[in-house]
């Protein structure tokens, strides 16, 4: 019977975001690195599965995008030394998409709020962000979900 990691990963994960959320009131310093990585994949998978690229990032803002990209970036480098390759695609999809679309907006004065983008947002962004959706639901997301569960969970063994 094959695993079916999407689940795997999210069994695994909630517990990462169940610890940061409910445990320590969201203060992602209150987790360590791995942990840190871990929530934020996890909502970064969950959003994008539900919704889109947009969504995750209007949701949890630059810090959980940085931790979920350092997390990408460790489990590729995992990956790497043992000879998998398409993680760092994952990594290229949403920074492409987070430079194309968000970055422009980092020291912008009308910016209050994440929300405030979406008024902001054109139909060249709105395409990207639809690409990127799409390219996350069909292949990525499903190997990013695949390769985090087997480097966090059954290589580092780390528990919530």
């Amino acid at each position: 019977m094959e695993k079916d990691y999407d689940e795997l990963w999210n069994a695994y994960a909630i517990e990462f975001n169940d610890k940061l959320e409910n445990a320590n009131g969201g203060d992602w310093s209150k987790l360590d690195e791995i942990e840190q990585e871990i929530a934020a994949l996890w909502k970064l998978a969950c959003d994008m599965y539900s919704g889109s690229f947009d969504e995750f990032f209007l949701n949890w803002g630059f810090y959980c995008y940085s931790y979920a990209m350092r997390g990408i970036k460790r489990v590729a480098e995992a990956n790497k030394t043992l000879n998998k390759v398409g993680v760092n695609d994952v990594y290229k999809l949403l920074e492409n998409a987070y430079t194309k679309v968000f970055a422009r907006f980092k020291n912008d004065d009308r910016i209050k709020s994440y929300s405030d983008i979406l008024q902001y947002l054109t139909e060249d962004d709105d395409e990207i962000l639809e690409k990127t959706y799409e390219e996350f639901d069909e292949s990525l997301g499903p190997l990013l979900c695949e390769r985090a569960y087997e480097y966090y969970c059954e290589t580092l063994n780390k528990k919530p």
